[in-house]
């Protein structure tokens, strides 16, 4: 296979982990798209994303860094690296700093996902992490 299909590959393996909530093997199908592609912005926002789901803030927050500073592909990781960066930095209490990447988020023009409306939202109100039913 080439490099892009084992990258597609293992990211998607780690999607379907993840779906089923095998964070670990998530993440080591994730590690094997970047060992083929180091600067693969999708395989670090897979990470991030796990990263969040563990209340691991500082790791995901590294993660959606190099996915901003990786090859952009595909491009909506991009405004939605700075839309989670903000949430992160909301939930521990960073608002100035949630506000500048919402703002980032903005900036890109990038509706994917609603992306917009959702950067909007947290620009005027707090993202709050939803509460747990334990």
């Amino acid at each position: 296979f080439s490099n892009p299909v084992r990258v597609a590959v293992a990211i998607r393996r780690g999607e379907q982990f993840v779906e089923v909530g095998e964070f670990t093997e998530a993440l080591k199908e994730y590690q094997k798209a970047l060992d083929v592609n180091r600067t693969s912005s999708l395989a670090h926002y897979r990470v991030a994303e796990v990263f969040m789901l563990q209340n691991n803030y500082q790791s995901a927050a590294n993660e959606f860094r190099e996915a901003l500073n990786g090859d952009l592909e595909p491009k909506w990781t991009e405004v939605w690296s700075h839309i989670n960066l903000g949430k992160i930095f909301d939930i521990t209490s960073q608002r100035d700093r949630a506000v500048n990447e919402y703002t980032q988020a903005i900036r890109t023009k990038d509706n994917s996902q609603n992306a917009q409306e959702e950067a909007s939202k947290y620009l005027k109100t707090p993202y709050e992490r939803p509460r747990s039913n334990n």
